[in-house]
């Protein structure tokens, strides 16, 4: 979401050009869990050929990890020279700037998670202690630590102690804990100082982060085993597993989401080494073709990491974290190094306006597709009726997201960053820069 800032607020000091089409692939990562949400919600119960609404359900699990990849490379292009060099005033900055990015968002949608949870209307219903859960999870939400920790309140993980929809901020608690984990990787990007060293530690991080998963998924069982131990029932992968510990720990919990962050913040560091290098017309034509070939290898692995008819593999062994995340990072390396009639369409109007309305499109959906679906139940229509259904409700939610960008995220951001800016001493050298936000 680009938005002006200088360097006086400290907030950006290296003056780095905005790169529009990734704006736009922000927008892909939202409306991909978007749609796979949606096709969760309204469409479920309907059977098409060739298994198609199962499929575009797996959509959530290519735009998680587009959004988290996207999310190192735009903290490492934007924050590096802050963090690295301005010290602990940097630091601040830095977190502030995080923060104004964040939370004025996510305070306001707890705050409509709260009120249209079945908790909440169970309270008004004479039967208060089920907002006990509400109450007892609620600080670990305040502070986006909800998904750092396996917790069971009231035979409920603690992502979904609250209800409504907001289990969907576990990847703002994962995005939370990857904020403080980069002051320490920051360090470790930097030392690599030439593109060929970039390259290598690029391609054997995803070797190492691929072994590490893979072993972790093959030993599902002991872990099991010791979570159902200490948590009880609740976590058991084989009686609620979306609820167990072990998709917690594989697909929830930053740890091992790190790996993608991580992968970003690298690609993002190779991206900077080589920008000031001009890119011949053979180098854009394979760039372009590299871009063709990340977005069918998506296809490929999602089918590699799901269909029934494929044993287990690599890919199914990392499908909770890791296994797109190399198509990911090559998808945003091309995005944001070539141009042509493809990186057009994620830099065109639409791609713009819904990629800067991106986080509140994320965390608007799931509300909204949840009151629609509640509502519309127990009508059991067709599935025309209920795909024009599924269309109308994703005009509604990108209507919405535009409006509270617009009226609510980005003047709550301005405030909050004009607050910092107020505190701080004028730059003895302000370019104004554009930079591109997370």
């Amino acid at each position: 979401m680009p938005d002006e800032l200088t360097s006086v607020d400290h907030a950006r000091p290296v003056n780095r050009p905005d790169i529009p089409a990734l704006t736009g692939l922000r927008f892909v990562a939202a409306f991909s869990v978007l749609i796979a949400h949606g096709f969760a919600a309204i469409l479920a119960d309907h059977e098409t050929p060739y298994g198609a609404i199962y499929w575009v359900r797996q959509a959530s699990g290519f735009g998680m990890t587009l959004f988290f990849v996207l999310s190192g490379f735009v903290i490492h292009y934007n924050y590096a020279h802050l963090v690295s060099v301005a010290g602990p005033r940097g630091v601040v900055s830095y977190l502030w700037a995080r923060f104004a990015r964040l939370y004025p968002l996510f305070l306001l949608m707890m705050l409509v998670y709260v009120l249209v949870s079945s908790r909440h209307i169970d309270y008004w219903n004479g039967h208060p202690e089920r907002m006990n859960s509400t109450l007892r999870a609620l600080p670990y939400f305040l502070l986006s630590m909800q998904s750092w920790f396996y917790v069971v309140i009231d035979d409920n993980p603690l992502l979904d102690a609250i209800g409504g929809a907001s289990p969907i901020t576990w990847s703002i608690s994962t995005e939370w804990f990857f904020y403080f984990f980069y002051l320490a990787l920051v360090w470790f990007v930097l030392r690599s100082r030439t593109p060929l060293v970039t390259l290598f530690v690029i391609v054997l991080w995803c070797f190492v982060w691929t072994v590490i998963a893979a072993a972790l998924y093959n030993r599902t069982a002991p872990i099991n085993a010791w979570a159902v131990a200490h948590f009880g029932p609740v976590a058991d992968v084989g009686q609620r597993q979306q609820d167990s510990f072990v998709r917690w720990l594989l697909y929830f919990s930053p740890y091992l989401r790190l790996g993608e962050f991580v992968l970003g913040s690298l690609v993002a560091h190779l991206y900077v080494q080589i920008r000031k290098e001009k890119v011949s017309t053979l180098e854009n034509s394979a760039g372009t073709a590299a871009f063709v070939a990340a977005a069918a290898s998506v296809v490929w692995i999602t089918y590699m990491e799901y269909s029934p008819d494929v044993g287990t593999t690599i890919l199914r062994e990392t499908n909770m974290n890791f296994a797109l995340a190399p198509s990911a990072a090559l998808l945003i390396f091309c995005a944001a190094r070539y141009r042509g009639a493809l990186f057009r369409l994620l830099t065109c109007r639409p791609a713009i306006l819904f990629g800067e309305a991106s986080y509140s499109m994320y965390l608007v959906h799931l509300v909204v597709l949840t009151v629609a679906a509640r509502l519309s139940a127990p009508a059991g229509h067709g599935i025309l009726y209920d795909l024009a259904e599924l269309l109308l409700l994703i005009f509604v939610i990108l209507l919405i997201a535009t409006a509270l960008y617009a009226y609510y995220e980005a003047p709550a951001r301005r405030i909050l960053r004009g607050m910092w800016r107020r505190q701080q001493l004028p730059a003895r050298s302000a370019a104004p820069s554009r930079p591109l936000m997370s």
